[in-house]
């Protein structure tokens, strides 16, 4: 066959990207159970309050330092993680099985289960002395530590965004879900966005009449609408845009019954995910919550933001020979993008004078990441569907006109041996037939050049 027709059956054999999302290697439940393993625990406790007393430094004016610590931290762990398929790092790093190990009392097996961090802990020490020699006061670089608290929150930028990009390859697995077959439909864009317009006003409702309810505001339905129409009036903004730029890809989708569900899916999710960013921005501006209620959230937030990143990174790279991230690094790489999101929020907190300030930021960042993806992973999906299409539609073309000219070959090959046979048998049955009907004359044909006379010399020209 020719090269034409092997290339694209090695594109069919890839799958399209709706086939590779639902063949995400790593399960997000089961990511669960590796990073909230209780033989890692510690490990867990640890970045809880390394990370709040590093931000309490940072609060009291010593964010030079606190931001050598995240960072030193961050380095310390993220090595950790790249050395962590060596059968010695595992075992200094993982606790044993609890039935290996009943020796000693719950309260002596508690304290020196944290035995486990020493050894990241010693990196980070090595990676803080690497960057005092390098930025510190008498380093290579010079006395430039005062810029690491500002290249540390300018990171947030780069976490949200990351966050927001986890987020949604989680989401657009799960649309991929139980897909119906490929098939011709005529689908209708209008009713699916509806559908997912009125899902949406209503949740957002419910959850605004939560919300006032608990901080004593507006007790009423007509008041919660009310008090909220700037809310609805940005809703209905980005609930247009949203349709408006994806308003292409949703139609050519609809033409297909798989492609149409999926996009369904994808733009409820994802709008839904955009409504609550902008729930919660629309939250801290009016409703002012408590300073424990922020730091839950914003605690919260960052566990659900290293959880999906881990889960992202993992579900990528499972079809490489080279995977950066795996089961058994997850929880250490995890922990060193944790104290760098940690160190980024404190850093910015102390720049914008208020926590809230920051985490609206972080809501608006990735509330525009999702009206990024939304028309990008789309066109993907779409363009990949349609490459797969005309790939098959090639195969089919060439494989039953290669599977019909084999026979007409045989035959072609066959056909002149028969033709040889049928006229020797003519020949030799008519030996005498030939030239019966010429009718011969006895003269002798003139000879050619008769007449012509011939010098005896002949010239030779240059």
């Amino acid at each position: 066959m020719s090269d034409e027709v092997e290339q694209p059956d090695e594109v069919t054999s890839q799958g399209t990207s709706i086939e590779v999302l639902q063949e995400q290697d790593a399960s997000i439940w089961a990511l669960l159970g590796v990073l909230l393993s209780t033989r890692t625990l510690p490990h867990v406790i640890l970045v809880l309050l390394l990370s709040s007393i590093l931000h309490v430094m940072a609060s009291n004016g010593f964010e030079s330092l606190s931001a050598i610590g995240f960072i030193s931290l961050s380095s310390g762990y993220f090595v950790t993680g790249m050395l962590s398929s060596n059968s010695a790092v595992q075992r200094w790093t993982t606790l044993p099985d609890a039935a290996e190990d009943q020796t000693s009392g719950r309260f002596k097996s508690m304290a020196s289960s944290f035995r486990i961090c020493i050894f990241p802990l010693l990196v980070s020490l090595c990676a803080l002395v690497a960057l005092q020699l390098l930025v510190g006061e008498n380093g290579a670089l010079g006395d430039v530590s005062s810029t690491l608290p500002l290249i540390l929150s300018s990171l947030f930028v780069v976490w949200a965004i990351v966050q927001g990009r986890s987020f949604a390859t989680w989401l657009s697995s799960f649309a991929a879900r139980r897909l119906p077959a490929a098939e011709e439909t005529n689908g209708s864009v209008r009713i699916s966005a509806s559908v997912t317009l009125v899902l949406l006003v209503t949740l957002s409702y419910a959850l605004l009449f939560a919300f006032e309810f608990i901080t004593g505001g507006a007790s009423t339905p007509v008041k919660v609408l009310s008090e909220n129409v700037v809310f609805y009036a940005l809703f209905a903004a980005l609930f247009t845009a949203s349709s408006y730029l994806t308003r292409n890809q949703r139609t050519i989708a609809a033409h297909q019954r798989h492609l149409h569900r999926f996009s369904s899916r994808w733009m409820l999710l994802t709008q839904a995910m955009i409504t609550w960013h902008l729930l919660t921005v629309w939250r801290h501006w009016t409703m002012t919550p408590s300073s424990a209620a922020l730091l839950i959230e914003e605690l919260l937030l960052m566990m659900f933001t290293i959880i999906m990143a881990i889960w992202s990174l993992t579900s990528r790279s499972f079809r490489s020979s080279f995977r950066l991230v795996h089961t058994k690094n997850a929880l250490p790489i995890g922990l060193a993008f944790g104290y760098a999101y940690a160190g980024s929020v404190a850093m910015l907190t102390t720049v914008l004078e208020d926590i809230r300030n920051v985490m609206m930021a972080g809501h608006v960042i990735v509330l525009l990441t999702f009206m990024w993806l939304q028309p990008k992973v789309l066109t993907q999906i779409i363009g990949n569907h349609d490459q797969s299409v005309k790939v098959q539609r090639i195969v089919a073309k060439v494989t039953p006109a290669t599977e019909e000219g084999e026979p007409n070959e045989v035959q072609d090959t066959i056909a002149p041996e028969h033709a040889d046979v049928a006229d020797t048998s003519e020949a030799s049955s008519t030996p005498n037939d030939i030239g019966d009907e010429v009718s011969w004359s006895d003269k002798a044909p003139d000879t050619l050049a008769e007449g012509v006379q011939w010098d005896d010399e002949i010239e030779l020209l240059d």
